[in-house]
């Protein structure tokens, strides 16, 4: 179908949110988002990592070459550490101001998820489509994390939309240039995959379609060019500044060979991402059935297209090396979007399914999903998390949904469906309520490096989402060691703080000539010592 038709017969119109419904769904994601944001430390390796770049280059004002300890760290692009500077200029140099970035990000991606599901499905379907974005857990909390995926998925999924919307013959000729623009963010946000993953979703469509003059619509000369002006520079700038460093370092290590490989330890199996995908997006997960068995992708380009746009990045970082369950995240939108139809369908009681893929079936995947995630107390339980029962109210809050939804959605879809929007919003408050605690406890070094006071820590075989936390928590004075001569020539000058694991803190009790006393412990028996000369 040429870009300038209408779309195809049997196909909704092209719909418009309404202002105060798309701000009340806008200002719900930000409640959610930000609702208790900064009680969570910065947890794993990356989180304060990554704050930390951007705390240098915010106090140093640089703009081109991100650092850590002073020196080059070429791994990620700089649109992140950009904007967690600004946010530092506002509230200080906070956990919360280094996860606005993402709220912001997280923000755009149900918006733009809304307005396209309005222009392919209708003003109600979109609404829909943006809540389930809104609502999926693993939306949000990629949408409270200081990291790039977000920023990385909600950039791309504003290009794939306004391309698709402009193919399908929806948007006017501004849509192709925008979208490019949004790809020069997406690529300064994570890098080549922000051009790559629509480019190879878009090509893909033309390829099924056979339509191939529509390349021609989408690759715009006014479009490359705003690309270029918007990614260009930066990568000029960095070349110039760092050369074959930053080819060696970002290009080939932190692109190529973490998907060619499991060099940076993030493998997993081929379904990786399956469990992923149904758990990150409870409760609707159960929705997905009716969802795809109604799309028709032989009849409808638009339904080809969002299928498309679903199926290459699930494909693509399931054959990748490296998997986490970030990098599914592009995946969420277009689901949304097949989602947001079957539950506007529902509510209308149009919703009609082939081979008993309806409601039903979909309130019996909800309710075993509701049950599996109900052994999660259980299970920090037998990991020996004191504070599991703090996840009870979680797990029971899901349970009551899932036989709600399943008891309810013959005789009343609408009230199912409202059930789900209150389970699904219910569930993130509760979670943002339970989780504080037991990730400060078992996934952040926060507390050890409170106890250091600001002098500077040596880290010895320490577990590494431990001693990281001391480059935003201890102003970057944490120094990896190699073993105990390096400890005892420090020592030599005085008493040194050292963050070990328990097998490095036995032999530093052990060891002649120092004397080893425990200041406190952490995650996974880490434990932070002081070490002087005897």
């Amino acid at each position: 179908m040429p870009p300038n038709e209408p779309p195809e017969a049997g196909y909704p119109a092209p719909g418009t949110l309404r202002p105060a419904a798309t701000a009340l769904l806008l200002a719900l994601t930000a409640a959610l988002l930000l609702f208790r944001l900064g009680r969570v430390p910065l947890i794993g390796p990356d989180e304060p990592r990554y704050a930390r770049v951007a705390v240098e280059m915010h106090r140093s004002g640089a703009r081109v070459t991100p650092t850590l300890q002073g020196r080059p760290w070429l791994e990620k692009p700089p649109l992140y550490y950009w904007l967690a500077g600004a946010a530092f200029s506002l509230l200080g140099e906070t956990e919360t101001a280094a996860r606005l970035p993402s709220v912001a990000a997280a923000l755009l991606l149900v918006g733009a998820t809304a307005l396209c599901g309005a222009r392919l499905h209708g003003g109600g379907a979109g609404l829909h489509a943006g809540f389930v974005a809104a609502t999926a857990p693993l939306a949000f909390i990629y949408g409270r994390a200081a990291a790039m995926d977000m920023l990385l998925a909600a950039t791309v999924t504003a290009a794939v939309g306004l391309i698709a919307l402009r193919l399908l013959g929806i948007a006017g000729r501004l849509a192709v240039p925008a979208a490019w623009l949004f790809m020069a963010l997406a690529t300064l946000a994570k890098g080549p995959l922000g051009f790559i993953l629509p480019g190879l979703i878009v090509a893909g469509y033309i390829a099924a379609t056979r339509e191939w003059r529509q390349a021609r619509t989408v690759l715009s000369p006014a479009g490359i060019g705003l690309f270029l002006l918007g990614a260009g520079p930066w990568h000029a700038l960095i070349w110039h500044d760092q050369g074959r460093a930053f080819v060696d370092v970002f290009l080939l290590n932190h692109n190529l060979q973490r998907f060619t490989s499991t060099i940076h330890r993030h493998g997993g199996p081929i379904l990786y991402y399956v469990p992923v995908l149904l758990l990150g997006l409870f409760p609707w997960s159960g929705l997905l059935l009716p969802a795809f068995a109604k799309a028709r992708p032989r009849r409808s380009r638009a339904d080809l297209f969002v299928l498309l746009w679903a199926a290459v990045p699930f494909v693509l970082f399931s054959i990748a090396g490296s998997k986490l369950p970030g990098y599914v995240l592009p995946c969420l939108p277009p689901l949304a979007l097949l989602v947001g139809r079957a539950a506007h369908e529902m509510v209308r009681r149009e919703l009609r399914s082939p081979f008993g893929a309806g409601p039903r079936a979909a309130a019996v995947v909800t309710l075993l999903l509701a049950c599996v995630l109900a052994g999660a107390p259980l299970v920090l339980r037998r990991l020996g998390e004191p504070d599991w029962r703090l996840l009870v109210p979680v797990s029971l809050w899901g349970l009551l949904v899932g036989v709600g939804f399943r008891l309810r959605v013959e005789r009343d879809p609408a009230g199912a469906l409202g059930l789900l929007r209150v389970g699904a919003a219910g569930t993130l408050v509760l979670l943002t309520l339970a989780a504080p605690p037991i990730l400060a406890r078992r996934e952040s070094g926060r507390s050890l490096f409170a106890r250091a006071a600001g002098r500077e820590v040596l880290a010895w075989g320490a577990w590494r989402t431990a001693w990281m936390a001391g480059y935003f928590y201890n102003d970057g004075k944490v120094r990896e060691v190699a073993g105990e001569e390096e400890i005892a020539a420090a020592a030599a000058a005085g008493p040194v703080l050292v963050l070990c694991g328990p097998g490095e803190r036995r032999r530093l009790e052990a060891a002649p000539g120092l004397s080893a006393a425990l200041v406190a412990e952490g995650p996974r028996s880490s434990a932070l010592l002081r070490v002087r000369r005897r």
